[in-house]
């Protein structure tokens, strides 16, 4: 899909306030009604489903950290893995960020580039890329983000090579997390293979008319 055949339509445009500031995130449809159009080839083994589509409670807690941290990022190398519409990538772009952004689906990024454009923010190197054949350089980026991938045991294991091979030393990752059942051994999963997670702040998370718990976490490795 090339950005000229994006299919803009007002009625599908989600709105997100966050650290101060309204955010406009347009989109072809909602996750329901891309669903519902998917065929029985879009579902393989991958399941390529249209998560992308939504605003996740946990990307707008993520976000108002990078708010919250525009100090610690601006300037930085950062990695933002699902970026989906891109709320998150552009929230660091605007806060002098240099952010590369990866999702799996194509769409995804055309509408996020258009995001950026609509919101009048930096454009983040933004890329197709999946997490489990990542092509990026070792070591290149001091921050980490993610907001809601740990939804899936199958995702551990790549995510986890995924943040040792890109995290600088001394590098953060931070993580947006629901909370749901199915995340919690990923914390202890984790300090068996090195890493030092340890849980930043649990916030509710205003979003439709609901607020949703959500917790954020940090990554780090041991320095030395």
């Amino acid at each position: 899909m090339t950005h000229g055949e994006l299919r803009i339509n007002s009625a599908n445009r989600v709105e997100a306030s966050v650290g101060g500031r309204h955010w406009l995130l347009d989109r072809e449809a909602d996750l329901e009604t891309l669903w519902d159009r998917m065929d029985n080839d879009a579902l393989d083994e991958d399941e390529r489903l249209p998560y992308w589509a939504e605003v996740w409670p946990a990307s707008l807690l993520l976000g108002e950290w990078l708010v919250r941290n525009r100090d610690m990022v601006a300037g930085k190398r950062c990695l933002d893995v699902g970026c989906g519409l891109g709320l998150t990538a552009m929230i660091a772009a605007d806060l002098g960020a240099r952010v590369l952004a990866f999702d799996y689906v194509p769409e995804a990024l055309a509408y996020a580039r258009h995001n950026a454009e609509l919101n009048g923010v930096p454009q983040p190197l933004w890329t197709v890329m999946d997490w489990r054949f990542p092509a990026l350089p070792q070591g290149a980026f001091e921050f980490i983000w993610a907001g809601d991938v740990l939804y899936e045991k199958r995702f551990f294991e790549p995510l986890t090579a995924l943040f040792r091979h890109a995290l600088a030393p001394g590098g953060r990752i931070w993580v947006g997390e629901p909370v749901r059942t199915v995340s919690r051994p990923v914390w202890d999963d984790l300090e068996r293979e090195g890493f030092v997670p340890r849980k930043l702040t649990t916030e509710k998370v205003a979003l439709c008319g609901q607020e949703p718990t959500v917790n954020l976490w940090e990554i780090r490795l041991p320095e030395g």
